[in-house]
Formats: C-alpha cells, structure tokens, sequence
C-alpha cells in the first residue's frame, strides 16, 4: 500500500527533473535563435517570466499526468466494479440492466424489478453480478 502511494510522487519527481533539463536546453536554443540568428537581445527579466510560464504550465501537465496514472481503471471487468445500472427488464433466470449507457445481461441472489437501481459486484464472461443499491452487504434487503 505504502508503495502505491510513494509511485505517483516518484513520477512526479521524475517529470519535473526531466522537464528542468529540457527547459535549461530550450534556454540555450531560446538564446541562439534571439541572440545570435536574429540579432534581438532579450532582458533577464523576459527570459525569466518565459521560463516560470513555461515551467507552471509543465507542472500542471506533469500532475494531470500523475492524476491519470494514479487513477481507477475504467475500462475491463476492473473497471465495471462498483457501477451502477437500472434494471430495464427481467427475463428469468437473467436480468438485463442498463450500466454505463449499455445493455448487460445480469445476475443477482436476490429478487430484482425493473426500475430497480443495481450495483455491479463483478463480473463473469459477459454476465454480470449485481445486488440492488438497497441491499446490505451480506446481500440482505435493507
């Protein structure tokens, strides 16, 4: 557990060190391009407003990336965990509920109607394992 929390800031801390050696280049080339090909010379204070613009705006991509990489699965049976779906028609043995803008054939151990709200527990082969969102977790209406 301990190591899944420190993995977001190690790549965190990876970005931002990659991130200062290419903006210490790009200075370089900023400095040839201006100074030396087109004969402007740019103050200290400009360089510098550039650099920390620059240097915000690849902060924030660096956490959005951090952010998305940290995140949930959303997609396979890890990302169907936990859903939520309404019934929208019981054909015995089988419910079919609609999760996540699809139709799904479903299970559950208890007794559904439609209309129900339903929460996916898992998943198996294209069948899904649901309990109603009002039931306890022993499976038990509440």
């Amino acid at each position: 557990m301990l190591k899944q929390r420190r993995q977001p800031l190690l790549i965190l801390i990876v970005m931002l060190f990659t991130l200062t050696v290419v903006f210490l280049f790009d200075d370089v080339l900023f400095y040839l391009l201006f100074e030396r090909v087109l004969g402007f010379e740019i103050n200290l204070f400009s360089r510098s407003v550039v650099i920390a613009l620059l240097t915000l705006f690849n902060l924030w991509l660096a956490l959005l990336v951090v952010k998305s990489a940290s995140a949930n699965p959303q997609t396979g049976s890890e990302g169907m965990l936990g859903a939520t779906g309404t019934v929208k028609s019981v054909v015995p043995p089988f419910y079919w509920v609609m999760v996540r803008g699809e139709l799904w054939r479903a299970r559950a151990s208890e007794k559904l109607a439609v209309g129900d709200e339903v929460v996916v527990r898992c998943l198996s082969g294209l069948t899904l394992e649901v309990t109603s969102m009002h039931s306890g977790a022993d499976g038990e209406v509440s």
